[in-house]
């Protein structure tokens, strides 16, 4: 093994795991390395990951920013047991924190994820007044304003969350075999996926006029696997002005790790 020379950061989501490393001497949002991506679901997930992650530098330190389920969890501590120099840092978000001052009443209950998306959105706009959209399993939306201050924000279910939910809790299926296939020709199933991408747009569309009428103009940055099926479905202005920003917890996470060192 190598003498520990980085910082390893994760991102545990709900679907998937995200990592990169950074160097720990000058740690960069804009310098992350390597980074992987690996569903929940992979066969021998824990084979996979220590595949993925061999020809890193050693760890010097582990930021890990999870939502995930602790079972999940519990698969990448197992990992970090090969490591037992590294320092580990499971996140929670902080009252203030990267540019961002967390206006929760109780800040830790302020999810992980939308913290660190949020610092690396403000960060990639040059500390302008952002609103920043997550679309994964959920549909989040939060804004900042010029002076960091996190402003009032909301949890959706995503589009594909809303169509796994019609197709469980709803007869569709039975009585339309391929109303849930991805054959836009069939009027059902058109009808359903145009449904749930225009209501999580429309969501978007009101949220984002909402804090630009408060705070004027504001930048608008997507992430998250369902990121650019969502701006696909903005119209307008609102499409015109959105910005996808790729990997955003873990820019967040080195923003963490550069604030912190």
């Amino acid at each position: 093994m190598s003498a520990p020379a980085a910082t390893w950061v994760f991102d545990l989501g709900n679907s998937r795991l995200k990592g990169a490393w950074v160097e720990s001497e000058s740690p960069s949002a804009g310098a992350i390395s390597d980074a992987i991506s690996l569903d929940w679901e992979a066969a021998e997930f824990a084979a996979a990951l220590r595949a993925k992650v061999a020809s890193w530098p050693a760890p010097r330190r582990v930021l890990v920013a999870s939502v995930a389920a602790e079972s999940r969890a519990d698969r990448v501590r197992a990992l970090m047991d090969v490591w037992p120099r590294a320092q580990v840092q499971w996140l929670r978000s902080p009252r203030e924190g990267c540019g961002i001052r967390n206006r929760y009443r109780f800040p830790e209950r302020l999810g992980i994820d939308r913290f660190l998306a949020m610092a690396a959105a403000r960060a990639a706009s040059g500390e302008a007044s952002v609103v920043v959209v997550g679309c994964g399993t959920a549909l989040t939306l939060d804004a900042v304003d010029a002076h960091g201050a996190q402003q009032e924000g909301l949890i959706a279910p995503s589009p594909a969350l809303m169509l796994r939910s019609l197709r469980v809790s709803t007869a569709i299926e039975d009585t339309h075999p391929d109303a849930f296939s991805i054959d836009q020709t069939d009027d059902t199933a058109k009808a359903l996926q145009c449904g749930c991408a225009r209501a999580g747009a429309a969501l978007v569309e009101w949220y984002d006029a909402l804090h630009r009428r408060e705070s004027g103009a504001m930048q608008l940055w997507l992430h998250g696997g369902g990121a650019g099926a969502l701006r696909d479905s903005l119209e307008t202005a609102t499409a015109a002005s959105a910005r996808i920003l790729e990997d955003a917890v873990l820019r967040g996470l080195v923003l963490w790790a550069a604030t912190q060192s």
